[in-house]
């Protein structure tokens, strides 16, 4: 019998359920965290390459900043002699500053675990304990910020002419015409090249387009100022650029040629721009620049010449809309030009009338020198400040910067602003209300200055540029949009001057108290430890514990959002006696970087002591500058900065009147514009022949000093039947006094806005990503002297 061997089955081991589900939760865990490993490694790696770009670029600008300033060709001490060919050195310091932002642009922020945003103006009291959420210790949030705070102070200007170094040339674009008869197309782009330039830097904001038209927009009347593209509607530009254009300095690319005036003017010759072919006549220019120049003014033979781009040497305004007032000639009359050719070019000046012509020539160093010749420079025709009437100019203004006006971040109606903290209001028109005002020569350069699309405007588009409409015909060779764009999404661009003179100041931190609290860091004896012993000479031991090492006291700067509560609480002073009662700031140490005129500035952190410093008014002048070894710019009286033109002090502003940088429209002190800058200047206008006047009743000595204008010389005359073309004259004749040549050294015509040397500079770039939320900067210093 066989036997049957009978085997059972081996049981072989297998995942219960709980056990697959365990396994699966555990490959979930580890690939989430897995994937947040990548996650993070990812944004390390997107942030590090964001770094990366940033300094690259930073260096990038860096170093042309640094080689073109070491390349000027003049030192910062004014005044320059008209006949040294030597070029120029200017710095404008716009209203803005680098605790704008932090301090006005909007309240302090914090940051819950669970994402809630907690500000300062909720009143909200989650847990009732008497404390809202912002104040409130028990709800876990991170540190206080203002989000707005990376943005710093980016409306200043810096312009001046340079020489390429070694065997470096500068290069640029012009019409063929220009450097070659024989070109088959004069509109053809030409590279020339010069060892001299006029370089220039500012910084805009991206300005708002209508995607329809590709037309710029406008802000609503009474400022009609230039709008930025600002889609969160927070008064933050949402985009910020820098700017550089390279002007050559060619003047032999000018010929001589006879402007065709008619009587009763006398015709004249003088140095203009070269015509086509080198015709001998002024106005012969390609077709396709005929509406542009000569500038805004036509004085062809043809039967039937183009309607000129900007037609009226001054155009009007109303009380309801002053949109003509941007197609003055005089005002942006010169832009379409700088379009077409990378040259620095002046308005032809005419030589009996002192007025700007409707030519221009290209410039010299020795042309330079003199402000009215340089980029975006303008004259303010009289009638618009107090100068003149509704028809007619018996004055210009001295050259000033053709600015629009930051109207939204600084305008009187803003809840950022204090009371008394405001920029100055230009009058677009004297005869009209106070409606007429307009933000004009304070704040950024007109958009027109910058390069772009020189084609006609398309149906559509896009909201990255606007196009001008300068040619009839479609020319992309001449779409230059962003040439003169060396950084985007800016953050900073800040021009600081040294002042010798500026305070620095030492404050106790958190623990109100100098030095480290309860410890005794001098030595010197006390009745207790640290007593605030206020008998003791300037406030004793207590106040000389300020700045210990180890303690939270910290140094407080001018531009310092902090200097608010300093200058308001007093100061401790070693050299001023009777200050040793202000136990929590002390005068560390004089000499800084600080932005020009910084008592006056809008957006500068003094907030409303700008109320005391005549901010709106300033006082008039009767006699010549006297320099003074102190003076108080606060209603404190304390003793800031000794007189060296860093700060303005408030009685004695003679300096930037004479330069017509400071106007009054009236004797009253009403200002008409004011342009805070730092000019190399000229000593030309003492000896050219018009009447530079600061008086209002035009005399070189007495009267009421209300600012420097430059009046006319045919303005005393009764003759009828002017040329068109110009300013009509007053009917009667004005008691203005016409350059005799004589320099008076005891009451000068002019003077450069601060005429005192400017050591040094400092310009600040920041730029942020947007993308990664990453921002960089660094600060160039360069020596002026």
């Amino acid at each position: 019998m066989n036997r049957i061997r009978l085997f059972h089955a081996r049981r072989l081991p297998a995942f219960t359920l709980v056990e697959l589900l365990v396994a699966m939760t555990i490959t979930l865990v580890l690939m989430a965290a897995l994937g947040r490993s990548f996650a993070f490694i990812g944004r390390n790696m997107k942030e590090g390459r964001s770094k990366v770009s940033l300094s690259s670029k930073l260096r990038g600008i860096s170093f042309r900043l640094r080689s073109d300033l070491s390349a000027r060709t003049v030192d910062a001490k004014p005044p320059i002699s008209s006949q040294s060919g030597k070029g120029y050195f200017v710095y404008y310091e716009g209203p803005l500053t680098e605790s704008t932002f932090g301090t006005y642009a909007d309240e302090p922020v914090r940051i819950g675990t669970d994402g809630t945003v907690y500000r300062a103006s909720d009143t909200t009291d989650t847990d009732t304990d008497g404390t809202t959420d912002y104040y409130d210790q028990d709800i876990e949030k991170g540190p206080t910020y203002k989000r707005h705070s990376r943005i710093g102070d980016f409306d200043d200007y810096v312009a001046f002419t340079a020489e390429a170094p070694g065997d470096d040339w500068f290069t640029g674009k012009v019409p063929a015409y220009l450097v070659d008869d024989s070109a088959a197309d004069p509109m053809e782009p030409r590279i020339i090249r010069s060892k001299y330039a006029e370089i220039i830097m500012w910084a805009s904001p991206q300005w708002d387009v209508d995607a329809a038209t590709n037309t710029l927009q406008y802000e609503a009347h009474p400022s009609a100022m230039p709008k930025y593209q600002d889609q969160d509607m927070d008064g933050v530009p949402d985009r910020i650029k820098l700017h550089q254009r390279v002007l050559l300095i060619r003047p032999d690319l000018n010929v001589r040629r006879t402007l065709p005036y008619a009587a009763p003017l006398v015709r004249v010759e003088a140095n203009v721009l070269r015509p086509l072919n080198n015709s001998t006549n002024p106005d012969a220019v390609p077709t396709a620049l005929q509406r542009l120049y000569p500038i805004g003014i036509n004085n062809g033979a043809a039967a039937t010449p183009p309607t000129p781009m900007f037609s009226n040497y001054v155009d009007g305004t109303t009380a309801t809309d002053n949109t003509q007032f941007f197609n003055s000639n005089w005002l942006v009359g010169m832009t379409p030009l700088h379009h077409f050719f990378d040259l620095s070019l002046r308005r032809v000046v005419h030589p009996v009338t002192g007025e700007p012509t409707p030519y221009v020539a290209a410039n010299s160093l020795e042309d330079l020198v003199q402000p009215h010749n340089r980029f975006a420079h303008v004259r303010y025709p009289g009638r618009h400040f107090g100068r003149g009437t509704t028809g007619s100019d018996y004055a210009t203004s001295m050259p000033l910067l053709a600015l629009g006006t930051n109207n939204t971040v600084l305008n009187a109606a803003s809840p950022w602003v204090p009371n008394g903290h405001h920029p100055n209001l230009t009058t677009v028109n004297a005869l009209g209300a106070p409606a007429t005002r307009s933000g004009l020569f304070n704040g950024w350069l007109l958009p027109q200055f910058e390069l772009g699309d020189a084609n006609p405007p398309a149906t559509a588009g896009t909201t990255d540029h606007w196009q001008r409409g300068y040619l009839v015909a479609n020319d992309p060779r001449w779409d230059r949009s962003g040439e003169d764009v060396i950084a985007a999404n800016l953050l900073a661009f800040d021009i600081k001057g040294f002042d010798q003179t500026a305070p620095i100041f030492l404050t106790s931190g958190l623990d109100g108290a100098p030095g480290r609290e309860g410890v005794n860091d001098d030595g010197v004896p006390t009745s207790g430890a640290d007593a605030i012993d206020q008998t003791a000479i300037y406030g004793g031991q207590y106040v000389s514990e300020l700045g210990a090492v180890g303690s939270d006291d910290e140094l407080v700067h001018m531009g310092d959002e902090g200097i608010y509560n300093i200058i308001r609480d007093g100061v401790f002073s070693p050299d001023v006696a009777g200050t040793g009662g202000f136990h929590q700031h002390m005068l560390a140490s004089r000499g800084d970087f600080v932005d020009l005129y910084y008592p006056y500035l809008a957006g500068g952190p003094l907030r409303d002591l700008m109320q005391y410093t005549a901010s709106t008014k300033t006082p008039a002048i009767t006699a010549p500058a006297t320099p003074q070894p102190r003076v108080a710019f606060n209603y404190t009286n304390f003793l800031v900065s000794q007189f060296s033109g860093y700060p303005i002090p408030v009685a004695t502003l003679n300096d930037i009147k004479r330069s017509g940088k400071l106007v009054h429209s009236s004797g009253t002190g009403d200002i008409a514009f004011f342009q805070p800058t730092y000019d190399t200047w000229t000593d030309g206008y003492e000896t050219d022949g018009f009447d530079q006047t600061h008086r209002t009743s035009g005399a070189v000595t007495g009267g009421q000093m209300v600012g420097t204008t430059w009046v006319l010389n045919d303005a005393v005359s009764t003759v009828a039947g002017r040329n068109a073309r110009l300013p009509t004259p007053a009917a009667t004749p004005l008691p203005f006094s016409v350059d005799t040549g004589n320099v008076i050294p005891t009451d000068p015509e002019t003077s450069a806005p601060i005429n005192a040397p400017l050591p040094a500079i400092s310009i600040t770039i920041r730029m942020g990503d947007p993308a990664s939320n990453q921002m960089t900067q660094f600060t160039v210093i360069e020596s002026l002297d």
